[in-house]
């Protein structure tokens, strides 16, 4: 079961960087309250909903909130779907238990948000879950990896 969609091993790097600094850039918006003006610029939205509803306009947004978004996205995108230096079959065996583990696990933590977190604290919940798939995989693949490394180490992974 060897998948060829994975990117090169170099992106992992890349991956790790980008999520790196959408931590400290999420800490600095949300923990700090810091909106750079600069970030405040005219941009195209399809749906825009504040003190108005407007559709296919430009409007003037601070995209402070975007570039956290797509930092840590693209970042934990690029970590998540990179290979291995040496990829065998264990490793895809490992992945595909991280799959279903962390789709289990993630959709426990809605089930448990949905039923006792309300308001606009679910609403942050719900943000966090464009992340928390993506971090929770790769926290349980490493750990599989961490535990399995003899094995690995063993089958042709150093």
């Amino acid at each position: 079961m060897n998948f060829n969609f994975f990117l090169p091993h170099k992106f992992r790097f890349v991956g790790l960087i980008l999520f790196l600094l959408g931590i400290i850039a999420a800490y600095i918006r949300f923990s700090l309250g810091i909106k750079p003006a600069v970030l405040t610029l005219p941009v195209f939205s399809l749906y825009s909903s504040f003190l108005e509803t407007k559709t296919f306009q430009i409007i003037t947004n601070n995209i402070s909130e975007e570039i956290v978004a797509l930092l840590l996205l693209v970042g934990l995108l690029l970590l998540n779907f990179s290979k291995e230096k040496i990829e065998i079959e264990q490793t895809d065996k490992l992945r595909f238990r991280a799959l279903i583990t962390s789709v289990f696990v993630n959709s426990m933590l809605m089930i448990l948000s949905t039923l006792f977190i309300y308001g606009f604290a679910f609403v942050n919940v719900l943000m966090l879950n464009m992340f928390s798939q993506l971090i929770i995989y790769q926290m349980i693949f490493r750990f599989l990896i961490f535990r399995n490394r003899k094995k690995l180490f063993i089958d042709g992974i150093s």
